[in-house]
């Protein structure tokens, strides 16, 4: 399982045992699953997906921009 963490200047949120992520990655989306290789991404506009394992339906968080560090089954993402 992945666990997300989604930091901005006014919040933070965790995404626990999520099966896969999906980014808006600067040259197309990128979808992480867990045992990803250590990554650095630069983010452009668009969605992140998560599809969490305890419920059916995906979560969509709409983002302007960022960066999205990847290592061991964890990714933060910095916007």
């Amino acid at each position: 399982m992945i666990t997300l963490i989604i930091t901005s200047p006014t919040e933070t949120a965790v995404y626990e045992n999520a099966l896969s992520v999906s980014l808006p990655a600067f040259f197309g989306r990128m979808q992480i699953l867990p045992g990803h290789a250590e990554s650095f991404i630069s983010l452009k506009k668009g969605d992140i997906v998560v599809k969490q394992s305890n419920s059916s339906e995906d979560k969509i968080i709409q983002i302007a921009g960022g960066e999205c560090h990847i290592k061991g089954d964890r990714a933060a993402v910095i916007l």
